[in-house]
C-alpha cells in the first residue's frame, strides 16, 4: 500500500493559495497607482472663490468721507426746501467718478441773515457736491457789523453737523477723497439780529452747481428792507468757457425781477448782461445762462424789482463752467 503525504498535499494547497493571492495584490496596487496619479495631477489646482465687488457704482453717493471735524456740539438738521421750489432742478452727482477734478470758487456776499430769534426765521442754506479728492473751502470771510457772529453748520453726507459760532469761522483743512460727497452748509444770526456775511466756498467737481435754499427775496423798494435781503449776489471764476446758468423759484409772491451778469476782469466792474422778467413766481425753464469766457472772474446778481410786505422764501440754483 502506498501511503500519502501530507505534508506534501498541504504544499500544494498553499502554492496555489499565494498564487491567487498575488494575482489580487497586484490588481490592488495598480489601482492605488492610477489614483495616486489622478490625484498628483489635480493637485495643482485651486479652488474658485467668490467674486469680489468691485466699487461703487458710478452715479451713486458713498456714506463715507473725510472728516470736517467736531466742535462737538450738534446743529438741527437744515431745514426742507419749499413746496414751490421742490420743483426747480437739485444738486445732483454727474459724469463718473473721478481721482481729481477742478477746483470751483463761488462767494455769495452781502448775504443778510435770519436771526435764531425770529419765529419766522430760516437758516441760509448751501449745498453743493464734490467729485473726486481734493480740499474743500468753507470760510465766513466778511461780517458786518464787525462783531456779530454767525452760527454755522457743516454736513457731510448726511452726517453729525459739524456746528461753530463766531465773525470769521474758517473750516481750515476740510476735504473730500470718496467719488462723491453731498455737503450742506447752514447758516444764522443766533443773537437777535442776524449779520451781513459774505460766505466763500471752494470744492473740487466736475460740474460746479451750488443751490441755496431758504434765501429772502423781499423787495429793497420795500421801507426799511435792505439790499441783503433781497435775492442774491455771488461772485464766481471760471474753470473753462461756457454757460453761466441760474434756475430760482419763490413762494408767495408774483413779483418782477432782474438778473445781471458783471465782468469783474478790470479795476471797475462791468455789466455785460441784464434780463428783467414782469409778474414771474420763477425764472422760467430754462431759466438764466449767459456765455463767459474760461479763467475769469464774474458776478451774478439776483432782485426782486418790486416792493412788497410779506417774505418770500428763496430757492436758487446756481452752475458756473
Amino acid at each position: 500500500m502506498t501511503r500519502r503525504s501530507r505534508t506534501g498535499g498541504d504544499n500544494q494547497v498553499n502554492d496555489s493559495s499565494w498564487r491567487s493571492l498575488s494575482a489580487m495584490l497586484g490588481v490592488a496596487c495598480v489601482v492605488l497607482i492610477i489614483a495616486a496619479g489622478a490625484l498628483l495631477a489635480t493637485s495643482g489646482e485651486s479652488s474658485p472663490t467668490p467674486s469680489q465687488p468691485t466699487g461703487s457704482v458710478a452715479g451713486d453717493i458713498p456714506s463715507s468721507s473725510a472728516s470736517i471735524g467736531s466742535s462737538g456740539s450738534s446743529g438741527s438738521p437744515a431745514p426742507s426746501p419749499s413746496a414751490t421750489a421742490s420743483a426747480l432742478p437739485v444738486a445732483t452727482p454727474t459724469g463718473t467718478p473721478v481721482a481729481k477734478a477742478s477746483i470751483a470758487h463761488v462767494t455769495f456776499n452781502n448775504l443778510q441773515l435770519d436771526a435764531s430769534t425770529d419765529p419766522k426765521g430760516k437758516a441760509r442754506t448751501f449745498t453743493f457736491i464734490t467729485d473726486g479728492s481734493g480740499p474743500v473751502g468753507i470760510a465766513i470771510v466778511k461780517s458786518s457789523p464787525a462783531k456779530a457772529t454767525t452760527r454755522i453748520c457743516a454736513q457731510l453726507d448726511g452726517g453729525k453737523p459739524d456746528c461753530r459760532t463766531g465773525t470769521a469761522v474758517n473750516y481750515k483743512g476740510a476735504l473730500t477723497d470718496t467719488a462723491h460727497s453731498v455737503w450742506v452748509i447752514t447758516l444764522i444770526g443766533p443773537a437777535s439780529v442776524g449779520p451781513t456775511v459774505d460766505i466763500a466756498f471752494s470744492w473740487p467737481t466736475s460740474h460746479a452747481q451750488i443751490t441755496l435754499t431758504h434765501g429772502r427775496f423781499q423787495g429793497s423798494s420795500s421801507p426799511g428792507i435792505p439790499q441783503a435781503l433781497n435775492g442774491f449776489t455771488a461772485t464766481f471764476k471760471t474753470v473753462a468757457a461756457g454757460n453761466l446758468t441760474v434756475s430760482a423759484a419763490w413762494t408767495v409772491i408774483t413779483t418782477n425781477v432782474e438778473v445781471t451778469t458783471e465782468d469783474l476782469n478790470a479795476p471797475t466792474a462791468t455789466m455785460i448782461d441784464q434780463k428783467q422778467l414782469t409778474s414771474v413766481t420763477s425764472l422760467g425753464t430754462p431759466g438764466y445762462a449767459f456765455g463767459v469766457g474760461a479763467g475769469k472772474s464774474y458776478r451774478v446778481s439776483l432782485r426782486n424789482l418790486s416792493a412788497d410786505s410779506q417774505r418770500p422764501d428763496l430757492t436758487a440754483v446756481i452752475s458756473v463752467p
